[in-house]
Parts: C-alpha cells; sequence; structure tokens
C-alpha cells in the first residue's frame, strides 16, 4: 500500500483536492418540506494518505455514521493489505518463503485475484510482485540505487506467473525464496470498492470518495464534476472530467519519489527494467471499479503512450487521458473519453 511521505494531513488533502476534485455540488433540490438532501463531507487520515466523503441523505445522522463505517472499512483493510506495516496480513504472506502454500483472508485473496487479473490482461506492465524492486530501491526508505548485481537478483523474483493462487482453498505459494507482493498500485482502490459497496448498502445514493487523488463516486442526480491536474503541477487543474458513476485514477512519478545518488527517483518501477519510470507525464483512467483504475493507470503509465494507446482502444470499457507539458503548453491525447473538457484559460493541445 502506498503511504505518503512527511507532508502534514491537511497539506496532503489540499494537493489532493486540487490534483482531481469535484467542483462544490449544488444545493439538493427538494421535492417537498422533508425531501431536501444533506451533505455531509468528512476527511481522515487513512494508510498515510487523506481520504475525503462527500456524501448527501435526507438524514444527516445516518449519512454521517455510514460514513464513519466506511472511513472504519479502509483502516481494516490497511491492518491487511500494507506493505508499510510488519504487522499486516500482507507483511506476513510476503515472509513466508516459497516452501509453503499460505491461506489468505477473503480481502487479500480478491485484491491478488483482481491484481493478478490486470497483470495477465497488460501482459505484466501492473505486476503485484514488485516487491522486491521496491526494497532494491529502498523505496520505503531514503532511497537507494542498487548496482547491477543487486538489480539483477530483484528481477529474478519478480513476475506475475510465478504466483500460484488457488481459489478453491484461498492459498498462494511463491516459486522463488525472496518474492514478495506490493499492492500500492491497487491496494487503495480496492479499498474504496468496499467502502462504497457499505455506503450502497445503507441506501447512500450520492456519493464521492476522494483518497489521495484516487476517486469512486455515484450519483442519482448532478453528476460530479472532476479536475484534472497538470502533469507537473498538482494543485493547477487543467481539465474537467464529468462522472456520473465508476472510477478515475490518475499515474505519474511526481506524487511521491525518494532521492538517492543526489537523483530524485519516482515510487512507479517497470517491472521488465527494474527501474523507476523515466516520465514526467502523467495517465487517468476512468473505469468502473476503483481497483481497475488504479491498476491500469498504473500499468498504462509504464506502457508508454502509444501501447498505452493502443491498449485503450482496444478495451472500450475504460477510458483515458495522456497529459505531457511541452514548455508552455499542455499535450493531451483522450481515449474513449468524451466527458473530459478544457479548464477555462488553460492552454491545452489536444493532439490525434
Amino acid at each position: 500500500m502506498r503511504h505518503g511521505r512527511t507532508l502534514s494531513c491537511w497539506a496532503i488533502v489540499a494537493i489532493a483536492f486540487c490534483a482531481l476534485a469535484p467542483d462544490a455540488p449544488a444545493a439538493p433540490k427538494s421535492k417537498g418540506k422533508h425531501d431536501a438532501r444533506l451533505t455531509i463531507e468528512r476527511a481522515r487520515a487513512l494508510m498515510g494518505t487523506p481520504c475525503v466523503i462527500t456524501a448527501e441523505g435526507l438524514d444527516s445522522t445516518w449519512v454521517s455514521h455510514a460514513v464513519d463505517d466506511a472511513f472504519g472499512e479502509i483502516d481494516r483493510l490497511d491492518g491487511v493489505l500494507s506493505s508499510w506495516r510488519t504487522d499486516s496480513e500482507l507483511s506476513r504472506v510476503n515472509a513466508a518463503g516459497s516452501e509453503q502454500r499460505i491461506p489468505c483472508s477473503p480481502d487479500l485473496f480478491a485484491v491478488l485475484d483482481s491484481a493478478l487479473a490486470i497483470a495477465r490482461e497488460t501482459d505484466g506492465a501492473f505486476d503485484p510482485t514488485v516487491e522486491p524492486l521496491m526494497r532494491a530501491w529502498d523505496m520505503r526508505g531514503a532511497g537507494h540505487v542498487p548496482e547491477p548485481g543487486e538489480l539483477g537478483e530483484a528481477l529474478q523474483r519478480v513476475g506475475w506467473k510465478m504466483v500460484d493462487l488457488v481459489p478453491s482453498t484461498h492459498t498462494v505459494r511463491f516459486s522463488r525464496d525472496g518474492m514478495g507482493l506490493d499492492f500500492g498500485g491497487i491496494g487503495k482502490g480496492y479499498a474504496l470498492d468496499r467502502a462504497l459497496d457499505l455506503l450502497r448498502g445503507r441506501r447512500v445514493v450520492r456519493v464521492l470518495l476522494n483518497f489521495g487523488g484516487e476517486l469512486l463516486g455515484i450519483t442519482d442526480s448532478e453528476a460530479w464534476v472532476l479536475a484534472v491536474a497538470d502533469p507537473t503541477d498538482r494543485l493547477r487543474p487543467v481539465l474537467r472530467l464529468v462522472l456520473k458513476r465508476g472510477a478515475v485514477s490518475t499515474s505519474g512519478q511526481g506524487e511521491r519519489f525518494v532521492t538517492a545518488d543526489h537523483q530524485q527517483y519516482g515510487h512507479i518501477v517497470d517491472p521488465h527494467l527494474g527501474k523507476p519510470l523515466d516520465t514526467h507525464a502523467t495517465v487517468t483512467v476512468v473505469a468502473s471499479s476503483a481497483a481497475r483504475a488504479d491498476g491500469l493507470s498504473t500499468a498504462l503509465l509504464v506502457m508508454g503512450r502509444d501501447r498505452a494507446r493502443a491498449f485503450v482502444e482496444a478495451h472500450p470499457d475504460i477510458g483515458a487521458v495522456w497529459l505531457e507539458r511541452e514548455d508552455q503548453k499542455i499535450l493531451a491525447w483522450r481515449w474513449n473519453l468524451p466527458t473530459v473538457s478544457v479548464e477555462p484559460g488553460v492552454d491545452v493541445e489536444w493532439m490525434p
């Protein structure tokens, strides 16, 4: 699970809202004296990242309790999926080695099953077995540039095909010692999906969850209007995206990084080359679930623009926008995404 670095919680909340945030929703329209909806907005730091939930309902107490329970669900999943916590279920699985088949809880198994499905679909551009590379580059510490031999050893332990998952027993086994899983590219999305399931079960029908820029929303009335940020400035919105139902995830190398040998390295590592991506581009993916949007945004950035375009065009169930900055102009490529437009006063050139 990706966690933030040393920014204060409220500083991160401000960044998250500017990177991908809803415009303020219009006041609810009342059909009668007792039908006016109330808006509840709460923020909490979870998984080292701010999470903001905006929900509407007729009973503010009922909605508030539902929002609190949704936060609790995300917090619970941190104890299952976090690779930053030594007491998490994921950390225990990673420490088990290759000599035994490891039982998984329903949540861990579900995330791993989804992660492997995306790895298969993207030919390994997204790969949950990058944990040895995260260790080699010390991505959760001060940063470290591995020697060629060290990097080669780590790469030998990376590969989604070396994970044996057995649905009938909910167990997993690694093919090699030293392998490990990292859910930084899918864990927050899965947590959002489970939180939304809880809110829908409580009959909340208009809600937006913003988890450090990962968004998931539903609405039975006005659409959510979200802002997509400048690829080099998360505080500057450049595009508007209209969303009625679904998830939005943006990946880029400016969100989190480590410094080693006087150079900054982004947190997204190419699982084939074993090195952090060298790009200033961002890609925003819209999909039906937050886990899918989360995993695919990472995969598309790893693929590069041309392969990403071919992938999206072959998958009509998703949409994406790719952004790059060229001097004072932003270049944008849009695929399967008609509901995105340019913010007023921003110089964006749509590319073919």
